[in-house]
């Protein structure tokens, strides 16, 4: 199947001034996502229950990063599947893996609760279920981040960052129970994704959610599509290096966990919380760089005073886990946004964004605290520690507001005829390039012919999609299936 192109639909200029107004109406229009960011917010409160204890410390350790080590091979193994294979993960399969996925995370949950309330099971059998449950609530992730591809800007960024804060007061719930019964309402919170998923089918589409930004634009400042590229592509390498500075923060100075005191893990969810409302209210009021410039700056200050407490406060290590789980935090939700876009620009099928997302986001966090951990006794130097995490965080500073300068300063002309020249590997890799067969140049033509046909009969946008599907042969069943619309919608506009 080729690229999905599916994108929100374009507002009149009375929606884009009903858009524009911000935090008013704001409730009413974003309300069919509220399924998505249940079910977004319960898987995530399942893993971090069972895999994190709760953030009553910044983890649990190795059973955290270990735990997410192992998960990330299964996962690189069903990428290297999908590549290999050249194919599209049907909607059918999808929805079983999701139902799967769900349950098994339930029975994670659950397990660990016997564990607890019977103090049984050893360490190979707690960190057997922490990649268990590591792996199976990253595949409900992804659920409903692929139902969310497609949407613009502003429904992606109130998307992931509702999600945060609904899972963060789940989470922080579960730390006031005892551990087992923190387990049990943990697992029946991962189950509430069924009727989640239920209630999302019978609402309106996210891409279909009128706001100020298109899909094509999921970096306020970007001009056009061989630019938002690129931004995507500095994104990432910004996240790779990030993370690297968040799994040392984590287990700073020796790679073991910093446990919270009742009123500092208060201040990690308060400011976790009032930082993402913060990011929400922005994004409602169409600043355009909150999602680039913006998002970086906050984390990177985070990092700073991170190091900063922990250095002037070096007998209260948790004033310091504040900023670095709160970075942490906020790297989440940016990672699940950047992901979104990833899958609404790029041509491969969506498991394969979320599972690299996964890979340089996780991989690049677990492997820098693990190898803290193993090289801390061996270099018992905390002053070598501060000035290395130190200048972890201008390194990655640097790669990633040196790369936002270069494309904002390139001009457009002459960077798309540098770009013909050499196309980048990385943007290869990463499944932005356009995908060059007959088929797709086929593709690519009836789309444009049904763009140009749509603006002669003022057919809206959502129609022009139905039209080429159509003309490509799409079944109207299939046709369905993409633009994710009921066959007797995809009827109408036949």
């Amino acid at each position: 199947m080729g690229a999905r192109t599916t994108t929100a639909p374009t507002p009149t200029g009375a929606e884009q001034n009903q858009a524009r107004n911000g935090l008013e109406g704001a409730a009413h229009r974003f309300a069919p996502l509220w399924p998505l960011i249940l079910g977004l917010a319960f898987g995530r409160a399942g893993l971090i229950v069972a895999s994190y204890g709760s953030y009553t410390s910044t983890d649990e350790g190795i059973f955290t990063d270990g735990a997410m080590l192992v998960a990330l091979v299964v996962l690189a193994l069903f990428l290297v599947f999908i590549v290999l294979s050249k194919r599209t993960i049907s909607k059918h399969v999808t929805n079983v893996i999701m139902r799967t996925c769900v349950a098994l995370e339930a029975f994670v949950l659950m397990a660990l609760a016997v564990f607890d309330l019977f103090g049984i099971g050893d360490e190979i059998e707690r960190f057997a279920l922490s990649s268990l449950c590591t792996l199976v609530s990253s595949g409900a992730i992804y659920y409903w981040l692929r139902r969310a591809r497609g949407t613009s800007t502003t429904t992606a960024a109130v998307f992931v960052f509702a999600a945060l804060i609904i899972s963060e007061v789940e989470i922080y719930l579960c730390t006031l129970l005892p551990v087992f019964a923190g387990n049990f309402v943990a697992a029946a919170l991962v189950l509430l994704q069924y009727p989640c998923i239920i209630w999302a089918r019978r609402q309106r589409q996210p891409h279909d959610i009128v706001s100020p930004t298109q899909a094509n634009d999921y970096f306020g400042f970007s001009k056009t599509m061989l630019q938002s590229k690129q931004f995507l592509t500095a994104t990432a390498l910004g996240i790779g290096c990030l993370s690297i500075v968040i799994g040392l923060l984590r287990g700073y100075p020796d790679g073991t966990s910093i446990a919270f005191t009742p009123a500092t893990r208060i201040a990690y969810a308060a400011l976790t919380i009032g930082v993402s409302v913060a990011l929400i209210v922005l994004v409602l009021k169409w600043r355009e760089r909150v999602m680039t410039v913006g998002i970086f700056v906050i984390m990177e200050l985070l990092a700073c005073f991170a190091l900063i407490a922990y250095a002037g406060f070096p007998d209260m290590l948790d004033i310091g886990a504040v900023f670095t789980t709160t970075l942490n935090a906020l790297m989440v939700a940016f990672t699940w946004y950047v992901v979104i876009a990833f899958m609404s620009y790029g041509w491969r099928d969506p498991y394969y964004y979320a599972i690299a997302g996964w890979l340089v986001w996780l991989g690049c966090r677990a492997i820098a605290r693990v190898a803290l951990l193993g090289s801390f006794d061996l270099v018992p130097n905390e002053t070598l520690m501060n000035a290395l995490m130190g200048s972890c965080i201008v390194v990655s500073a640097q790669v990633i507001f040196v790369q936002f300068l270069n494309i904002s300063r390139r001009d457009v002309q002459e960077h798309e005829q540098q770009n013909a020249r050499q196309e980048s590997v990385l943007v290869k890799i990463m499944g932005l390039d356009e995908h060059e067969s007959l088929a797709d140049v086929r593709q690519a033509s009836m789309r444009h012919n049904a763009e140009e046909m749509g603006r002669q009969f003022l057919l809206s946008d959502r129609e022009m999609e139905v039209l080429a599907l159509y003309a490509l042969g799409y079944t109207q069943k299939r046709v369905a299936e993409e633009l994710y619309i009921t066959p007797g919608t995809a009827h109408a506009h036949i």
